[in-house]
């Protein structure tokens, strides 16, 4: 028997649905789907990273940088955005490179999850980082980032004291701390 769901997802797969690109930029492209008399709007995004980087005294390095959108200063977890045909452990090293100075040794995959599959189609592969060393790459011009590390238990302190807002940090920090107690 079909669910709702499943009843839905057949009815807009067979559907004449038009696509219209409102928006092509650099990053995402806006596009304007409609059928009958529904009307979604959708960023398209090419996916991204983000990484737990953790040092050999067992801290978390996170980032603190100026988040324009917001219009604050954020602490997250290294992330990025993947660039055409890039391995996404590839792009977790570069990222990894730019935003911390380091690169991991042992890079593990911990899955991923979507950014607001309500609205987007960015999806979030998620690594951790171990056995780190000194080796950093010259960060984005945009980007004036300060690192920090801090253990498992004050980064739940700042996600409870809302210092920690961003959601990929949030699940990166959950996801993290399930791994640790498997």
């Amino acid at each position: 028997m079909s669910t709702h769901a499943e009843n839905q997802e057949e009815r807009e797969r067979n559907a004449p649905i038009k696509r219209e690109v409102i928006y092509q930029g650099r990053t995402i492209t806006l596009r304007c789907d409609t059928w009958k008399e529904h009307t979604w709007d959708i960023v398209l995004h090419p996916g991204a990273v983000v990484i737990i980087p953790i040092t050999s005294e067992g801290k978390i390095l996170m980032v603190k940088q100026w988040r324009r959108a917001v219009g604050k200063i954020l602490i997250e977890l290294p992330a990025g955005t993947l660039e055409e045909g890039e391995p996404v452990a590839v792009c977790a090293q570069r990222e990894l490179q730019e935003e911390t100075g380091y690169k991991s040794n042992e890079l593990i995959s911990l899955g991923g999850f979507y950014s607001a599959p309500g609205f987007c189609s960015e999806y979030l592969h998620l690594f951790l980082a171990l056995e780190l060393e000194a080796e950093p790459l010259e960060p984005d011009s945009d980007e004036a980032i300060d690192v920090i590390s801090v253990t498992l238990s004050e980064a739940w302190d700042l996600i409870k004291n809302q210092h920690i807002c961003d959601a990929k940090t949030i699940a990166g920090v959950a996801l993290y701390a399930q791994f640790q107690s498997a």
